[in-house]
């Protein structure tokens, strides 16, 4: 223990030495030597002894030369700017380039200087090996040392009942660099003590010195074995980005019982840090419990169908606008005008707009989409090419007890906004819609397929505004959703409300919505096959909103009906037990993006839907209920307001 000490103390002096001298003339100086050496060295082993033949002056001669050619290439190409301490392949790639340049220019040098004694001409060939090896293994040693110091610190300064044992489970890129970082920068923390894998053929293999202990299905034997050696885990630790969904469910509820966390490796920046005490692995998010595999996307025609055009947002403040304007703002738009009736909302916006894209041209921009002279007014002053609409009222109860606010703002507001679109020649109009316009069973659905219908009969019209619709189900985490309520219930230690147990839904990650709303916007835009169809963004497979409550529990580090209780409150007005993306009538094809698929149209006439829509709006604005809700129900004949038992009987 004692020598290992003095070891580790003998290193890091060296290292404060190696610090307090300025890097950049060391590793120059270095550099040089390697290179003067490289001729005699690359002499000897090409004659042997005969070395002695060739006099001194000849050989110090090449020394100089070859050595100034080489510092003059390495200052050219700043070969050594790179810090030793993070040596990787790109600086062997670079020392590659350096020493070819220099071996080039060296050879007409070499004829010039060989006129009376001739220099073999295989010596060229090992000076570049003999000068690529040298100049990589200095850096690579330095590393080395530099690793096994800051390690050995960590072990010498801690011991193992204080550091925190991890169990890491999955293998991937993820797992090495985790694994260095630790033994880097956090080994006075952490302790690895093993990983777990699904694959059992890796049993046994090692991931920089930790060895595969056992699989994802032997759990709770490895942890039995790791508790009778004195190593019991702390924390299982996902280093597998892909370990997601179902097994990751089935690992949480296995850990409670073990008495294991579950977390999930951390950003490798979060260790960079000089102070290992500040490094937390991340706690699995609710977003990880969701198994959706990793769509490809044409970024180019996002970029193309974005970049450099004057683009309108409505409702810009919500959940979904605002995603849409932070990533349509990294897209290099020409302008962006924000458009909300919200001003607390776009106060909001526009103060993440101005930390983050501060010479971003932008309009803020209150009004109410219901309001056609102000819609109409906007359109005129801001000029917009593109409009999305993301401007809804969605609350599915709420919208049931204001029927005539969710038909002004849901219909009577994406017909403002489409006919201002066509009006002032826009060159393509989104609708955001959703799958509660499928067989809709409350008013908000209805009123979002009567917006879809509409938008679907304008495209229809080919009269020089495209008008593409997108449909998806909930965002997980949006305002109003299940995720935060559930949320604050737990903080508040429960109970629950669940309207049903078998009640289930379909899920998608803000960012991931608004991606492929972009990119169902550029494909249907420079599709002339996609007139009045609907783009359905692949939604996975449905979540029981039952389990995403227990593991949601789980997470908190709690148990489900011991810790906090979960109370059934019946199905909602308007509510169903399942959504529906498409109906069965709508015959599905797919496009060039995987995570997308096109609905054939449903297209009513326009001049019909025209005349309806402007009584509906006199009805609604009358607040005759009664009336506006007879009329929806005419143009939505699959409208039908259903009850709990309805939706029982037909889900079983």
């Amino acid at each position: 223990m004692k020598s290992g000490l003095a070891t580790v103390q003998f290193l890091k002096r060296a290292s404060n030495i190696f610090n307090f001298i300025d890097r950049k003339y060391i590793v120059i100086s270095y550099d040089f030597l390697v290179s003067l050496m490289a001729i005699p060295l690359a002499l000897w082993i090409r004659v042997g002894a005969d070395i002695t033949d060739y006099p001194i002056d000849f050989i110090i001669k090449h020394m100089v030369v070859f050595g100034l050619l080489s510092i003059s290439i390495f200052l050219w190409l700043k070969t050594y700017c790179a810090m030793w301490r993070y040596a990787s392949i790109r600086e062997i790639m670079t020392i590659v380039i350096s020493v070819t340049y220099t071996v080039l220019l060296y050879i007409p040098a070499m004829f010039i200087m060989s006129q009376a004694i001739v220099m073999p001409r295989s010596v060229i060939v090992l000076i570049w090996g003999l000068n690529i090896s040298f100049l990589s293994a200095g850096r690579f040693v330095y590393r080395i040392l530099q690793d096994y110091v800051s390690f050995q610190i960590g072990k010498l300064s801690a011991s193992d009942d204080a550091l925190a044992r991890l169990l890491l489970v999955g293998i991937s890129d993820q797992t090495g660099h985790f694994i260095q970082d630790i033994n880097r920068y956090a080994g006075r923390t952490y302790k690895i003590v093993g990983i777990i894998d699904r694959d059992r053929h890796r049993l046994g293999g090692q991931v920089h010195g930790v060895e595969v202990i056992g699989t994802v299905d032997d759990l709770k034997k490895v942890i039995a074995h790791l508790n009778t050696i004195g190593d019991h885990p702390h924390h299982l630790v996902i280093t597998d980005p892909d370990f997601k969904g179902e097994p990751l469910r089935r690992i949480i509820e296995i850990s409670k019982s073990l008495k294991v966390d579950v977390a999930r490796a951390p950003k490798l920046t979060d260790f960079k840090g000089s102070d290992s005490r500040s490094i937390e692995i991340e706690p699995i998010s609710i977003e990880d419990l969701l198994h959706r595999p990793e769509v490809i996307l044409d970024r180019k025609s996002m970029h193309d169908f974005v970049h450099g055009k004057r683009i309108m947002v409505t409702g810009a403040g919500g959940t979904i606008g605002s995603e849409l304007v932070r990533q349509i703002a990294d897209f290099g738009p020409a302008h962006l005008s924000l458009v909300d009736h919200s001003e607390y909302s776009l106060y909001l916006l526009d103060l993440n707009l101005s930390e983050e894209h501060t010479s971003l041209s932008r309009s803020i921009c209150l009004g109410d989409v219901s309001d056609y002279k102000r819609i109409s007014d906007l359109f005129s002053i801001e000029k917009p090419e593109i409009v999305f609409h993301a401007a809804a009222l969605k609350h599915v109860p709420i919208a049931e007890m204001n029927p005539n606010e969710t038909i002004l703002t849901n219909v009577i507001g994406t017909r403002n906004i489409a006919e201002a679109s066509r009006t002032f020649k826009v060159k393509a109009m989104v609708l955001i819609s959703t799958d509660k316009a499928v067989n809709p069973s409350g008013v908000m659905g209805t009123t979002k397929r009567l917006a879809e219908s509409y938008c679907q009969a304008l495209d229809a019209l080919n009269d020089g505004t495209r008008f593409i619709t997108t449909r998806f189900g909930n965002v997980l985490g949006s305002t109003g959703s299940v995720v935060p309520l559930f949320q604050r219930q737990i903080s508040r230690g429960g109970p629950l409300t669940l309207t049903d147990p078998n009640i289930r839904r379909y899920f998608m990650l803000v960012r991931e919505a608004v991606e492929l709303v972009l990119q169902a916007a550029a494909l249907g835009y420079n599709s002339a096959k996609s007139s009045g169809q609907i783009f359905v963004l692949e939604m996975g497979e449905s979540v029981k909103i039952k389990d995403l409550a227990y593991q949601m529990i789980l997470l908190a580090g709690l148990t489900p009906e011991k810790d906090i209780k979960i109370n059934y409150t019946g199905l909602r007005p308007g509510e169903k037990l399942y959504e529906e993306l498409f109906y069965e009538t709508e015959k599905l094809m797919p496009t060039s993006c995987p995570g997308l698929m096109l609905a054939s149209p449903q297209v009513v006439s326009y001049s019909v839907l025209q005349n309806k829509i402007n009584e509906l709006e006199e009805k609604a604005r009358a607040r005759d209920t009664q009336s506006s809700l007879r009329l929806l129900k005419n143009l939505v004949p699959e409208y039908k307001k259903s009850t709990s038992k309805e939706d029982k009987k037909k889900n079983i």
